[in-house]
């Protein structure tokens, strides 16, 4: 059986495949003034099934599309970005998007999107001197956006490359760049602010109006650039050719005890034949470090690095190559946490999970790399103010600089990875989010960008690590660049260098109005509401201990969700005419790789069906000729029995048949054109 291929804006489908279900097939396009917009996005549910020990393969999980709604607009670039730097306040409607000569401000208001341009292109004289330079990539002679900080309630830095001469503006009232005396915008150098290529790796934080700024180049540095407090700096010997990856800020109880987390990895100076080239690092500083008084006058006094591996120290593969990191902070029912993307020599990821206590206790225990004295009382690197009385003496800091790297190495919980994606994805991006379900109970969820445009929604809970969805919001594939969570407004936002979306964290819609489907989900955002028999948000605010919510890991599920077999609706039945002489298969995307499926003909006659990527397909044939009647396709798992699809089959030597299906209530009619051999 062929599939004829339609005009669809989302391509041909191949040779020899039924064309995805009506729920695959994305929503109409809509046309918004400066955005090209897309109303819905597809969604492959996960199995919800624990992935064992350490490594898990989540293209062996149950995978449905399904069209998560109208309230996710996506933003298409005309050419492209080769640089993608996304920025977001929390609790706000905005996103700050950098680019190629502009940097975009979106502001949503439910299923609508507005855009504001600020054109920042390079200045003439600097673009002119790009282009001269021999060797010079034409293409980099421009500016691009690389760094968005808010540095107070009314001020927000934006640097750009300004064609290998950095350079940075600053926003007023979140969209109007600040004026000097002439009325032309205010401009400062940003050449220890912000990187000069779009390729050179970089990373920016801002944390009370200072702008902290890690650069990778011939001599790597990490920088307070910019702000009220001293600029200060990292020595060169203490990096070796760092590509910085991210930055975050740790905070402790008491304010000047705040450190500030840079990860990046760098060259293994001592690297042997059985040694990686490359180790991933974590550096910190102390918010309140001023430098020297003496010795480090114008350098950290502060800084310390240790070594983060992904795996134990007899672990025999090793992903010694950090693609980026997220902090968790404390909360009140949850630990800190720091989570990580790693790479092996060979391409494949991990996500690795460490212990924010285990960290901290590191700095402030180990032992100091290559230093055999014992340590003074004051330990180099605590974080104290400038004027304290219990400032770090010349000694001290003597020790500081040549000794800057702890002898701890940091290994993720339990020594080894969360899991491994051992599929022909790689993960690029991650943020997380820590959840309270019905019973207050503390989840965290992640949300892992893939080199393909997905999104992994990853549930860590109770020891276990389970893949809740995976998300596909982009038209194109192309590698998610970057990743904002709002915890506040419930949203995610995600970019590729072509695309840009918001996506809702609890999008329970999507497992539609079954309990079971609700339930068996077990995503921490979404409970089963008896009442209304719907699958609804899970508020933040309110306290659901007391209500009748139920979720996955509630006793009560099972008896209130049992005898809730689903069949498929009379509507969606499909009957199909076809010559007895033909090749004909029944497709049945799959539900879960853990369910069991069976073909049944007329309610008895059980049918075998093969697996076939994300198809258990019937194919007629010797040992299951074709025979007119009724075909079901059932799927159970967990007790639940589900009826996937459903083909009315009559044999006509006569004709060529059709099947029609309505998508978009009624608005298009796509045509399967069965063709006879």
């Amino acid at each position: 059986m062929e599939v004829s291929k339609p005009e669809w804006p989302f391509g041909g489908f191949a040779p020899g495949r039924l064309v995805p279900s009506v729920e695959q097939i994305n929503g109409t396009r809509a046309k918004v003034p400066g955005l090209v917009l897309e109303s819905g996005l597809r969604a492959q549910l996960g199995s919800c099934r624990p992935l064992p020990n350490f490594a898990r393969q989540p293209g062996g999980q149950s995978f449905k599309s399904q069209q998560l709604g109208p309230d996710s607009p996506v933003l298409s670039f005309e050419n492209g970005e080769k640089s993608t730097v996304l920025f977001h306040d929390a609790g706000s409607e905005q996103l700050y998007v950098g680019g190629r000569g502009a940097l975009r401000i979106l502001t949503y208001k439910e299923s609508e999107v507005n855009q504001t341009q600020v054109p920042l292109q390079a200045d003439e004289k600097a673009e002119k001197n790009c282009r001269s330079k021999p060797g010079a990539v034409q293409a980099e002679c421009d500016n691009y956006i690389r760094v968005i900080q808010r540095l107070n309630g009314s001020s927000i830095i934006v640097c750009g490359t300004n064609a290998g001469s950095p350079k940075c503006w600053f926003l007023t009232n979140d969209r109007t760049l600040q004026q000097d005396k002439r009325g032309q915008a205010l401009a400062i150098s940003g050449e220890s602010l912000a990187p000069a290529s779009p390729s050179q790796p970089a990373a920016a934080i801002a944390v009370e109006g200072s702008l902290y700024s890690a650069l990778s180049q011939d001599r790597s540095t990490i920088q307070r650039s910019y702000g009220p407090r001293k600029l200060l700096r990292t020595e060169d010997k203490w990096l070796a050719k760092a590509e910085f990856v991210t930055a975050a800020l740790v905070p402790e109880k008491e304010s000047n005890l705040d450190e500030i987390y840079f990860f990046y990895n760098e060259v293994n100076k001592t690297v042997g034949l059985d040694e990686e080239p490359v180790k991933a690092r974590l550096g910190r500083v102390c918010k309140v470090d001023e430098g020297g008084k003496s010795l480090l006058v114008d350098f950290w006094t502060t800084f310390l690095q240790a070594r983060l591996v992904c795996g134990g120290p007899t672990h025999p593969q090793r992903f010694n190559q950090l693609r980026d990191a997220v902090v968790l902070g404390e909360g009140k029912r949850g630990l800190g946490m720091l989570y990580g993307i790693f790479a092996s020599a060979w391409g494949t990821t991990a996500v690795c999970a460490y212990s924010m206590d285990k960290v901290t206790h590191a700095f402030k225990t180990s032992k100091l790399k290559g230093y055999t004295s014992v340590l003074p009382a004051h330990r180099p690197g605590t974080c104290v103010p400038y004027n304290s009385p219990s400032a770090p003496s010349k000694s001290v800091l003597s020790i500081v600089k040549e000794y800057p790297e702890i002898e701890t190495v940091i290994y993720p919980e339990g020594q080894r990875p969360l899991y491994v994606l051992q599929t022909n994805d790689t993960y690029t991006k991650v943020v997380a989010d820590r959840v309270l379900d019905a019973s207050n109970t503390s989840h965290t969820v992640l949300y892992l960008g893939t080199d393909k445009g997905k999104i992994h929604k990853v549930l860590q809970s109770g020891g276990q690590t389970i893949i809740i969805a995976e998300l596909s919001p982009f038209r194109r594939d192309a590698p998610i660049s970057g990743m904002a969570l709002d915890a506040f407004t419930g949203h995610l936002y995600v970019a590729t260098e072509f695309e840009v979306t918001r996506l809702p964290l609890a999008d329970c819609g999507q497992y539609r109005e079954t309990c079971w489907k609700c339930v068996l989900a077990k995503d921490p955002y979404c409970g089963w509401d008896p009442d209304s028999k719907k699958c609804s948000a899970i508020s933040r605010e309110a306290n659901y201990t007391a209500s009748n919510f139920l979720q996955s890991l509630d006793p009560k599920a099972e008896d209130v969700c049992e005898g809730a077999a689903e069949q498929v609706a009379q509507e969606a039945l499909k009957k199909v005419s076809v010559d007895p002489t033909s090749y004909i298969y029944l497709p049945c995307p799959l539900r879960s790789h853990h369910a069991i499926y069976t073909w049944v003909k007329d309610g008895s006659k059980q049918y075998p069906c093969a697996m076939d990527g994300h198809s258990c397909t019937l194919r007629f044939g010797e040992n299951a000729p074709m025979d007119q009647g009724l075909f079901k396709c059932t799927a159970t798992e967990d007790g639940y029995l589900e009826e996937i699809t459903a083909y009315k089959l009559t044999l006509n030597a006569a004709c060529i048949p059709q099947l029609s299906v309505t998508v978009a209530a009624g608005v298009l009619f796509l045509v399967i054109t069965i063709l006879l051999l």
